[in-house]
C-alpha cells in the first residue's frame, strides 16, 4: 500500500517543490493516512495550501496534475492560506475526517488550532446522509433484480458512508475506531441498527465484482436511513 500511495505523492510533491518551493503544505489524508488504502479502489487524498493561489500558481502546477491523473483519477485540493482559514464551517464533515488521520508532508501543520462547530458538522452530516439515502433509493429503484449492480452501488457508496459514521461518533463525542469494521460496529451500537446491516457491505470493499442480494441491500439502505434519523435528533 505504501509503496502505490509512494509511486503517486511523490512524484507530485518534487514537482510542486520546484514551482512552490518552501512556500506551502501538503497534508495527505484518508485511507492512505490511516492504513485502509484499497488499490484499484481508494483514492489517494492529497491537499495542497498555498500562501497566494492565483492562475499563473496553478498554471505552473499543470505538469505536476497531469502527471498525477496518469496515475490515479482524483486529483489534489488546492487552497489559499486565507481559504483555509475560513473552510471550518464549510466542510465540517471534510476537515472532521481530516482530523482524525493525516500526515504533514510538506510545510506546517495546517490543521494544527483547527475547530469544527458541532452545531455545522451535525447539520452537515444530516444533508449528507439524507442525500446518500436519496441516491440508493435511486439505484435500488433501478437495479434491483441486478446483485451485480446493487453490489457495485454498494461498494461505490460505502467509503463516503464510513467517512460520514466516523463524523456521526465525533459529533457524538465517541471514540472513532480506525478499522473500517470495528467503525462500522460502533456506529451500529451508537444508532442502534444491527452491525451485519454495514459490515455485509463494508467486509468485500476490496472485491471487484462482489454481488448484492436485494435484501442485504435493503438493510444497508435501512443503516443510512437509521443513522440519517439519528443524526436529525442530536
Amino acid at each position: 500500500m505504501r509503496a502505490t500511495v509512494s509511486r503517486v505523492v511523490d512524484p507530485f510533491l518534487a514537482e510542486a517543490d520546484q514551482v512552490l518551493g518552501n512556500g506551502y503544505s501538503a497534508v495527505l489524508y484518508g485511507s492512505a493516512a490511516r492504513g485502509d488504502f484499497i488499490p484499484g479502489r481508494s483514492d489517494i487524498n492529497l491537499m495542497l495550501v498555498v500562501e497566494q493561489l492565483t492562475p499563473p500558481v496553478l498554471r505552473s502546477l499543470s505538469r505536476a496534475f497531469t502527471g498525477w491523473r496518469k496515475k490515479t483519477p482524483e486529483p489534489p485540493l488546492v487552497l489559499s492560506h486565507s481559504e483555509w482559514n475560513r473552510a471550518s464551517d464549510a466542510f465540517p464533515v471534510e476537515i472532521t475526517d481530516m482530523r482524525l488521520s493525516y500526515q504533514v508532508l510538506r510545510g506546517v501543520d495546517p490543521l494544527q488550532g483547527v475547530q469544527v462547530d458541532r452545531d455545522d458538522l451535525r447539520k452537515a452530516l444530516e444533508g449528507e446522509f439524507r442525500g446518500k439515502l436519496l441516491r440508493l433509493r435511486q439505484g435500488y429503484a433501478t437495479y434491483a433484480p441486478d446483485p451485480a449492480a446493487l453490489g457495485s452501488l454498494g461498494l461505490q457508496s460505502a467509503a463516503t458512508i464510513l467517512v460520514l459514521l466516523r463524523g456521526v461518533l465525533t459529533v457524538a463525542g465517541k471514540p472513532v475506531p480506525p478499522d473500517a469494521l470495528e467503525l462500522a460496529g460502533a456506529a451500529a451500537a451508537l444508532v442502534g441498527f444491527e452491525p451485519e446491516y454495514l459490515l455485509h457491505v463494508v467486509r468485500h470493499r476490496s472485491e471487484r465484482e462482489w454481488r448484492c442480494a436485494a435484501p442485504e441491500f435493503e438493510n444497508y439502505m435501512n443503516a443510512v436511513e437509521q443513522t440519517a434519523r439519528f443524526v436529525d435528533q442530536l
